[in-house]
């Protein structure tokens, strides 16, 4: 099961870890006393992890989820921050989990940032190595590694990550304290407030991820690319006005072309709404869904599991018509355009949608990838979770009355 994450920051993997190529004959490490042996007996600079820094080594280590079957998660973000392809390549061998390297950072963007954390220490007066935490990196740390609780909903899990962010950042997003900080603390401050956005989408939280940008840009600490958290969040709010304008300035970012949007005219009020892509005309379209219907199954989904699942249900000729006639598949609001598109070419018969707001949702308390919640006449009859084979979804349904 896919959990909601923050893009890059969190990738949640299957059991089957890939042999690293760059660790021939030797086994990828699987568990947190494996790792302990590792660090405790490779020589000092001979490690991947060393190319990190100490903050961002730490996290990365922290960060890292061991199951039965070996490693079952693990952050990207700082080492999308700080390292390029290839290093992130080396490092993620030591997992064998090279297949969720990132792109990372182009060597001269990687030397600029160096320079940066350079200059700070020499500010200092402390090596760039020994310098110890600022309050924003020791901050940075609160936010990124503190557990939420995966029993909460997700409503109120997104929420409470708002306000920790609040709590944390709020008073370092003015214009004069941001002219004050570190090229360091800049960056972990923007990182921060990526962070907010993507769960809580806020025109508060947006305009200070633009203010922040604006003073690295004033720095010349920025590339277009550094822009496109900023673009998907202004998507996540459907400014979408704002989100081209932002593309037109900034073509670099490689980001998502967005579909124009055919605004309704009206909408009830009482029922829930989602974005339906059109990928043959490249246009959007706003619908309500009516969940008072005798049957309705919304599956929350996008992750490759749920391709699977919906790929099964099409090839099963008792679940194929129930499916497309009674289902909603359904991503998060901040789904990329393109996926959903992809997902429409290759399941026509069981198009999926974006939710317009989270929000509007609020029947569903867990955006988990995939979760069934099963509806008659409005009313929540049955949730599941997970895609392990038809079998079990068979039997989740007769349990909900859909199948006899």
């Amino acid at each position: 099961m896919h959990r909601l994450s923050f893009a890059t920051l969190l990738i949640w993997l299957s059991s089957a870890l890939v042999m690293a190529p760059a660790l021939a004959g030797q086994t990828p490490i699987r568990s947190k006393a494996e790792l302990t042996r590792y660090l405790q007996h490779i020589p000092l600079n001979s490690s991947p992890l060393d190319r990190l820094s100490p903050g961002g080594r730490k996290r990365f280590l922290d960060q890292l989820d061991f199951g039965q079957q070996g490693l079952r998660g693990l952050a990207l973000d700082d080492l999308d921050s700080e390292l390029t392809h290839p290093q992130i390549m080396q490092l993620l061998a030591l997992f064998g989990e090279e297949k969720s390297a990132p792109e990372g950072l182009t060597s001269a963007v990687q030397a600029r940032r160096q320079r940066e954390r350079a200059l700070d220490a020499a500010a200092q007066g402390c090596a760039v190595e020994s310098c110890p935490e600022s309050d924003m990196e020791r901050r940075y740390d609160e936010l990124i590694l503190q557990k939420s609780g995966t029993s909460m909903p997700d409503a109120e899990r997104f929420a409470l990550a708002g306000q920790r962010y609040d709590h944390l950042f709020g008073n370092y997003q003015t214009p004069d304290r941001l002219r004050s900080l570190s090229y360091t603390d800049l960056r972990l401050l923007k990182r921060a407030v990526e962070n907010a956005v993507f769960y809580i989408p806020s025109p508060t939280h947006i305009a200070q991820l633009q203010m922040d940008l604006t003073e690295m840009q004033r720095r010349d600490m920025v590339e277009d690319k550094d822009y496109a958290r900023l673009h998907q969040a202004l998507i996540a709010n459907r400014d979408f006005d704002t989100a081209n304008a932002l593309v037109r300035s900034h073509p670099g970012m490689g980001v998502d072309t967005v579909p124009a949007f055919h605004k309704p005219a009206s909408l009830p009020r009482e029922q829930p709404t989602a974005l339906t892509v059109n990928a043959r005309d490249d246009t959007m379209s706003r619908q309500a869904f009516d969940l008072s219907a005798p049957l309705r199954i919304v599956v929350v989904a996008s992750c490759h599991f749920s391709q699977d699942a919906a790929r099964a249900i099409e090839a099963d000729a008792q679940l194929r018509p129930i499916f497309a006639s009674d289902a909603i598949w359904l991503a998060s609001q901040n789904e990329y355009f393109s996926s959903v598109a992809d997902w429409n070419r290759e399941f026509p018969d069981q198009p999926i949608h974006i939710a317009w707001q989270n929000s509007e949702w609020s029947m569903l308390d867990s955006w988990a990838m995939p979760t069934f919640y099963v509806f008659r006449h409005g009313r929540l009859v049955k949730k599941f979770s997970g895609w392990f084979d038809v079998k079990t979804l068979k039997h989740s349904l007769r349990e909900a009355g859909v199948l006899h």
